[in-house]
């Protein structure tokens, strides 16, 4: 069920080709996707909020020192049966004069690939908020402190945590985003 929405929503996001190249890849070695989720946490710096970045700097760290194709994917994130980030559109892309597009935003961005989800915001942003909440009471609860990130097969994945994918990003969008983190550091 879930394969087959995500390629669906890879056809309408990034096309078959790029699709193809996300599907090759059925298992990936545990040692690269550790590295490469250390290289992403340790170069995007905390902030609340910031899962399409850190997720956009996961996806292109595996494609350009693993040569791994992943897919950063926008989505609802429910805790419980709550929704926490509801995703309702996809983010902008870049308009025709090349402006800063300011847009609120309010779904969840993690990353897919090879059966494995890589969620390095949800720690940071559960505990960067400083008021209870759903996410930051079943984060500590689930987790405690000190956590990084998220890293998952699907089928392992908490029963009560649920990550539903609605979009895509694409190259065009990832490179966006990774241009406005680099004019932030």
């Amino acid at each position: 069920m879930r394969q087959q929405i995500i390629k669906e929503l890879s056809y309408r996001d990034i096309g078959q080709e790029e699709y193809a190249k996300y599907s090759s890849f059925d298992s990936i070695a545990t040692e690269d996707l550790s590295e490469a989720v250390i290289k992403t946490l340790e170069n995007v710096p905390p902030s609340f909020g910031s899962c399409v970045m850190i997720s956009s700097g996961l996806v292109s760290i595996l494609k350009i020192d693993y040569s791994i194709s992943a897919i950063a994917v926008l989505g609802d994130l429910k805790i419980n049966n709550k929704t926490i980030f509801k995703c309702d559109s996809n983010i902008a892309t870049e308009n025709q004069t090349n402006n800063t597009i300011v847009q609120n935003w309010d779904g969840h961005c993690w990353v897919e690939v090879a059966g494995v989800i890589c969620d390095l915001s949800i720690f940071r942003t559960a505990y960067r908020l400083n008021k209870p909440s759903i996410l930051k009471d079943y984060i500590l609860s689930s987790f405690g402190t000190g956590k990084g990130a998220l890293v998952s097969t699907f089928e392992s994945l908490p029963k009560d945590m649920e990550f539903i994918p609605k979009f895509i990003l694409n190259n065009n969008q990832i490179s966006a985003v990774l241009s406005g983190l680099a004019s932030q550091q």
